[in-house]
């Protein structure tokens, strides 16, 4: 059996050590996400400014989403998105004797699925799309990646305090999770609300079909794959 302390401490030292290089070599775009944290938070109640933490239309073709950096934080919100549903599922204990051949295959082939899932989607959005919209309307898909990374590392570092600390349970981790849903919510339509007026009638239908086939359909083919398993 795998404790609590046996792998969160590692496993935050990891993560420590990986943002340590990120602020020697990704300065720039550290400092951008951190002040994106910071801006989101003093304005939660108030409308956000679309020319805040703005980008010129010519630096939204120059992003690299197969960049180390967004790489990293992609596979890092995957990871404790699946930490949090493994606890509900599992308890705060790793049975090592649980993972038999058999379920380790299912185990890959499940995140597998929902991998190549995400990196299709993502493909959709930048290849087809991309030449159909624009620079503002790229400008919400990348804030909104931004948004992802603040309540993936919010999410994380909740998660650690949670694995360290014994006498949070389960309902604490149950409760925070839907705080960090809430915020999520919040700042993505605030973050469409704050483009929408701005957009001409052929950019919104684009809008439409973003919210519906890449963000609603997902989540639908999601949960209907996994009721049925």
């Amino acid at each position: 059996m795998i404790q609590n302390q046996d792998l969160t401490g590692l496993f935050f030292l990891i993560i420590l050590l990986i943002f340590y290089i990120l602020q020697k070599f990704q300065r720039v775009k550290l400092v951008y996400l951190f002040r994106s944290v910071g801006y989101h938070f003093r304005n939660i109640i108030l409308p956000y400014n679309s020319d805040d933490l703005g980008i010129s239309s010519s630096g939204t073709s120059l992003i690299n989403y197969f960049h180390y950096f967004y790489i990293f934080f992609f596979l890092l919100i995957y990871l404790v998105i699946i930490s949090y549903f493994n606890i509900w599922g599992s308890g705060d204990t790793i049975n090592l004797n649980y993972f038999n051949n058999e379920t380790t295959l299912g185990l890959l082939s499940f995140n597998s699925i929902i991998l190549i899932a995400l990196f299709i989607r993502f493909l959709i959005i930048r290849y087809i799309l991309e030449m159909f919209v624009d620079y503002r309307l790229k400008f919400i898909f990348y804030k909104n990646f931004i948004i992802n990374i603040i309540i993936g590392l919010l999410m994380f570092f909740n998660l650690i305090i949670y694995r360290l600390n014994s006498f949070y349970n389960i309902d604490y981790l149950k409760y925070s999770f839907l705080v960090f849903i809430l915020l999520h919510f919040i700042f993505q339509t605030k973050n469409y609300l704050s483009y929408f007026t701005k957009l001409d009638l052929k950019e919104v239908m684009y809008f439409i079909l973003y919210l519906c086939a890449f963000k609603l359909a997902p989540w639908i083919w999601f949960y209907s794959f996994t009721s049925s398993n």
